[in-house]
């Protein structure tokens, strides 16, 4: 099966690897969040956000979901630009998966978007959320695209030469007086300085920290779950140097991680662990490569993608101390007429001591228009 899948990888590539944007190897493909435009004041227009995708999990392994995730979802809002400083958005989010005979995800989508300054934004409502917050994969699962597709909170965004911050907070479930669950928030952090980035000089330093917080708990609830927050930090130096052959950039990583449990009610009872992830990426002119290792003891992020846990957070009593694992992406991604874009991802994890090999390729078609209704000026 895997040799069989292998051939059939390569030969998509060849098929493939004809013409392309560049690209990094992030979800930058895959976002749809329409990003503020300024020089939209008091226009109302009609924003329509759809993605198409096809991922194949063929997971062996007890820590993820061996699933087939095909389907599509659709976001039509309607959005306000109260001058060039707010912009108001109401809309509705549908998502199927194919063979169902229902919409899996039905959510409103209200949110107040307001740019403070340049480099600074505030959203409230739903928010510029999941694979926008990029994240790395140990500590927050890229399917949440699909398992949580709308956020809502309140939002933080920095966006200067030197440094991009996104802060958040999703409140994922509200309690009143007299409920019998508990509540559940994620906040986060992922912030990106750097320190080296001319567009003279062929080297950039980034030093990415993320960090993420998921509370359980609720005073005015009578819940039986005991109060937990589970938190993880991750701190890392990533290298890239920009060429002329072959590969037009080349980088190297390294992250180190930690896990806390601050109530001591973790998983399995582990309260405390830590885990590193370091690996390389080259870029040619069609596709994004990377390979990794990574190494956790035990390791545990609420959000995080299910094959780095060293406790399985979707079945029980299973739980391995020290995880090993190698891992491989290849990216292809294009644009079409610039607002349709295609991704190809295909994700291998190798897991070392069991010596199994774990791969999930997916595509993903992306179209996000937006159509001018009319222009009025009410504020």
């Amino acid at each position: 099966m895997t040799r069989f899948f292998l051939k059939y990888l390569v030969g998509v590539l060849l098929l493939l690897g004809s013409e392309v944007t560049s690209a990094q190897l992030t979800n930058e493909f895959r976002h749809y969040y329409p990003e503020f435009e300024k020089h939209r004041a008091n226009q109302l227009l009609l924003q329509v956000s759809n993605f198409n995708f096809v991922k194949d999990n063929e997971y062996k392994n007890k820590f993820a979901w061996g699933h087939t995730l095909i389907g599509y979802g659709i976001q039509p809002s309607l959005m306000y630009y109260a001058g060039d400083k707010l912009r108001l958005r109401a809309g509705l989010f549908v998502q199927q998966y194919s063979g169902l005979d229902y919409y899996s995800k039905v959510r409103p989508v209200l949110s107040a978007h307001l740019k403070m300054s340049p480099s600074f934004e505030v959203i409230m409502g739903s928010l510029r959320g999941h694979l926008h917050h990029e994240v790395i994969e140990p500590l927050f699962d890229t399917e949440r695209q699909f398992t949580r597709p709308v956020e809502n909170g309140v939002q933080f965004l920095v966006n200067r030469p030197w440094l991009k911050m996104d802060v958040w907070v999703d409140w994922e479930q509200y309690v009143q007086e007299g409920d019998d669950f508990p509540e559940w928030f994620t906040a986060g952090m992922s912030a990106a300085p750097t320190l080296l980035n001319d567009s003279v000089q062929p080297w950039q330093i980034t030093l990415p920290v993320n960090m993420m917080a998921v509370h359980r708990g609720g005073e005015v609830s009578n819940y039986v779950e005991k109060v937990q927050t589970s938190m993880n930090l991750a701190a890392g130096i990533k290298v890239n140097r920009k060429l002329n052959g072959v590969f037009n950039d080349v980088g190297v990583f390294g992250y180190a991680m930690n896990y806390r449990n601050i109530n001591e009610v973790g998983p399995m009872d582990v309260n405390s662990g830590n885990a590193f992830y370091v690996g390389a990426t080259a870029d040619t002119r069609s596709f994004n490569l990377l390979a990794g290792y990574y190494r956790g003891h035990d390791f545990i992020a609420l959000r995080g993608g299910g094959n780095f846990q060293s406790v399985s957070l979707i079945r029980d009593n299973i739980y391995i101390p020290t995880r090993e694992l190698a891992t491989m992406k290849v990216a292809y991604n294009r644009i079409f007429l610039k607002k349709i874009k295609f991704s190809f991802l295909f994700e291998g994890y190798y897991d070392i001591p069991d010596a199994r090999f774990d791969f999930a390729p997916g595509l993903q078609l992306t179209f996000s228009p937006s159509f001018f209704v009319t222009e009025a000026e009410f504020f």
